[in-house]
């Protein structure tokens, strides 16, 4: 059975139709939009390979701040319009992780694979909380070689998540269950035990919002200060 034969809206075979007009909302068939997508791919490429000439960061200045503050559009803007805006306003000031030379915060460097991957994934767009397709069992894939690396046991499980600010709250969250019981869920923590945490004076502030989030309050998270090798005071704890 071919595709054809169950086209309730139009029974006859494709040869018997007229010439089908694109959908406005099919820009992949908009030629102009996929020349403009080339010429980015090209000028991206053309930034990582220039990216040592440039400085690490670049401040910017009040014109260039004043300049993305715009009335709210009322009507669709041409991508060209766009990307132009992007190449004069955006690219210029970025944070300056894909530089060689960046050593602040944690951010993970850009590579020319991982932008390719990032357009990938977003052309499908994929919401992997459920139903059976293959980007699930990519995740699962992934987790399991951690799994692996880590050394931990056979059957042990894991999340992606945005970043390490969100892993500690889940940490939490499920410290918080080991310690009080599954019905913390659902019951919540009226009639509970006030739990304390503790962390070394390095710890990154998101472990006291993830105590506020988890409800479990900042103000019960002890800080322990650290030794000159940045390791927690085992006295003071």
């Amino acid at each position: 059975m071919s595709l054809d034969t169950i086209d309730t809206d139009n029974p006859l075979p494709p040869s018997s139709r007229g010439a089908v007009e694109p959908s406005p909302l099919d820009a992949a068939a908009n030629q102009s939009l996929r020349e403009l997508a080339h010429r980015m791919l090209d000028d991206m490429f053309d930034y990582t390979l220039g990216v040592r000439e440039r400085p690490v960061w670049t401040p910017m200045q009040a014109a260039d701040r004043a300049a993305l503050r715009l009335a709210q559009p009322e009507t669709p803007t041409d991508p060209a319009h766009v990307y132009e805006q992007f190449q004069q306003r955006i690219l210029p000031f970025a944070a300056g992780n894909v530089h060689p030379g960046f050593m602040g915060w944690v951010h993970g460097g850009g590579t020319v694979v991982g932008m390719l991957a990032e357009m990938l994934a977003a052309g499908l767009n994929a919401n992997c909380g459920g139903r059976d397709h293959a980007p699930i069992q990519i995740e699962l894939q992934i987790v399991d070689w951690a799994r692996q690396w880590f050394g931990f046991p056979a059957g042990a499980s894991g999340l992606f998540v945005t970043g390490t600010s969100m892993a500690n709250f889940i940490a939490l969250l499920v410290a918080r269950r080991a310690a009080l019981g599954a019905d913390i869920r659902t019951a919540g923590l009226r009639a509970q035990p006030q739990l304390i945490a503790y962390a070394s004076a390095a710890a990154h502030t998101c472990i006291a919002r993830a105590m506020d989030y988890a409800g479990l309050g900042s103000g019960n998270l002890r800080i322990i200060p650290i030794d000159a090798n940045q390791r927690m005071s085992l006295p003071a704890l």
